[in-house]
């Protein structure tokens, strides 16, 4: 490849320039000769690194296949992607009490959410003291937060309390009376309770969902979103609002493989007839259009839903009272927020998976079944909740089957990647390209998907 040539290619990418209101994209007239060996030690953050992943996606390349096990490049994801992002860590239902904890973790850090008298707040999982880490397990009735070290206690709203903490535990006052004068921390010069809280996180909530961005610098988590909002707007009443319900059905999976590999399954449903056919006598191939505007996501919807005589026929529960009358009651959206989380989501009920890399080649996958107040109290609501949830369950394990063979394929030397079928694939290109932008993006650069054209 001539040095012009990748002049114009790095010039291209670092300028953000969009054709076909599309990603970053090397003009149609450019000829890339050589494709740069991507097995060699290598500058993940480089623009020429994804030069043919951000072509439009009829002449595009996958992403190589490098990217789902070398340890260089999940190492860089860490700061690229998930500090910089909106990270999905938990939905809003997994701290439904005051005084709810939980411990979480994107990329590298470690969080503790926390229920505050009804407001969910986070803040990174150390103590101001000497560093030990705070909570290592959800715990309910917390009115503080106790350092297993030194006993230095926090409120819920991360405000410094006790140096040490002295407020009665399940054991009772676990400092005897005459050493408490000598651990006090009035003779420490310039120490200012007020100044030694928790150090917050930046979170939001949106869809029952639970994000925080971690550099802090992200665009607001509503411009993130962009036109999913707009999308599931009909069902927005119902999302947000405690209509809606986790069932007892949920589960974790542990899988042989990387999370890209899995958010990509998720996105195309060229796939479908040869990996799920029960599926598709719900939701058929050709009653699949995409659904995508601006913003940091990808979705399609499936119109109309058809009764197969699967367990997710329409009809068995009743539909969100949002939608009731409307063309959504006969619709479903397949929705997944970059990074890590995709969802379906039913007239009736919606399954959403949160996904957590823990190594290049292995993920955890939280999922769980939600629906709607009157569709748990119904009498005859459990045994087609747990139809429902066995149907998704087995759907989800037919994905994995698949993609741990992907992941196995992914790590042949020999693959440089593939195609993209842009009937199918349009989302899966669209997904590669956030990985793309945010792996190659500066401080504070963050590029946009465009809207379906």
């Amino acid at each position: 490849m001539s040095i012009a040539i990748l002049g114009r290619v790095a010039r291209a990418v670092a300028a953000g320039a969009v054709r076909s209101g599309r990603f970053v994209a090397i003009p149609a007239t450019t000829t890339v000769a050589t494709r740069i060996n991507p097995r060699n030690k290598c500058d993940w953050a480089a623009p020429e690194r994804y030069a043919e992943t951000v072509r439009p996606p009829d002449e595009a390349t996958t992403l190589p296949g490098d990217v789902y096990f070398d340890q260089d490049f999940f190492e860089l994801e860490k700061t690229q992607l998930w500090k910089k992002s909106w990270v999905a860590v938990a939905e809003t239902t997994a701290l439904p009490n005051p005084g709810d904890v939980i411990p979480v973790t994107t990329g590298n850090a470690k969080i503790i959410l926390a229920n505050d008298g009804g407001t969910i707040r986070a803040f990174h999982n150390v103590c101001r003291h000497r560093g030990a880490q705070l909570v290592s397990e959800p715990c309910t009735r917390r009115r503080t937060i106790l350092c297993p070290y030194h006993r230095w206690g926090y409120a819920l709203d991360g405000r410094l309390m006790g140096t040490p903490s002295f407020d009665a535990d399940e054991d009772g006052k676990t400092i005897p009376e005459k050493y408490r004068k000598q651990l006090s921390t009035s003779h420490v010069k310039d120490f200012d309770k007020k100044k030694m809280g928790l150090l917050p996180v930046r979170m939001e909530t949106a869809l029952g969902l639970i994000f925080v961005n971690v550099s802090g610098d992200a665009p607001p988590l509503e411009t993130w979103l962009g036109g999913l909002l707009d999308t599931l707007g009909p069902h927005r009443p119902s999302l947000d609002s405690d209509e809606i319900v986790a069932t007892e059905f949920g589960k974790d999976y542990e899988i042989r493989a990387n999370w890209k590999v899995l958010m990509e399954n998720f996105l195309e449903y060229y796939h479908l007839p040869a990996v799920h056919p029960a599926l598709c006598n719900v939701s058929g191939v050709d009653e699949h259009r995409r659904e995508q505007g601006t913003g940091m996501y990808c979705c399609f919807a499936t119109d109309p839903l058809t009764a197969g005589g699967t367990a997710i026929d329409p009809g068995r529960l009743p539909v969100f009272s949002a939608i009731e009358g409307t063309s959504h009651a006969t619709t479903a959206y397949h929705c997944a927020i970059f990074p890590n989380v995709f969802f379906s989501v039913y007239p009736d009920h919606f399954y959403r998976v949160i996904v957590d890399p823990i190594s290049p080649t292995t993920s955890i996958e939280r999922a769980t079944l939600f629906t709607t107040k009157a569709g748990v109290s119904a009498e005859t609501s459990k045994a087609v909740l747990n139809e429902i949830f066995h149907f998704w369950d087995n759907v989800n394990t037919e994905d994995i089957n698949i993609c741990e063979k992907v992941q196995k394929g992914v790590e042949t030397r020999a693959y440089p990647g593939g195609r993209f079928s842009f009937r199918f694939e349009e989302p899966v290109h669209r997904f590669q390209n956030m990985v793309a932008q945010m792996m190659m993006g500066g401080e504070g650069k963050y590029v946009m998907p465009k809207g379906d054209q």
